[in-house]
């Protein structure tokens, strides 16, 4: 009798090499504990969560917070402030911040 495999975060179960499932390319992802330490950083009000997710996809082609580059997820946690102005100078340019 086989025994079941254990499944880990992030693991390719099917089988297929780790840099493509299925034929698409895999995203390196960030950990939940860092992905939830930077929603913390940047939540709160509605608008801003979504300049943000705006401006990350534009700018790094991620399309949430767990596909974000990790050096820029290391930055934004330094820097949450400095972030948060370039979100809005990117997506407000016309406002003065």
């Amino acid at each position: 009798m086989e025994q079941p495999q254990k499944c880990t975060e992030g693991a390719n179960v099917s089988g297929e090499s780790p840099e493509t499932t299925g034929g698409t390319p895999v995203l390196p992802r960030l950990s939940v504990q860092t992905v939830e330490h930077l929603h913390r950083l940047l939540g709160g009000e509605a608008r801003v969560e979504e300049m943000a997710l705006r401006f990350i996809a534009d700018r790094y082609g991620a399309t949430n917070l767990l596909h974000l580059p990790a050096h820029v997820a290391k930055e934004i946690i330094k820097r949450p402030g400095d972030f948060i102005q370039a979100v809005k100078r990117h997506c407000e340019p016309e406002l003065k911040f």
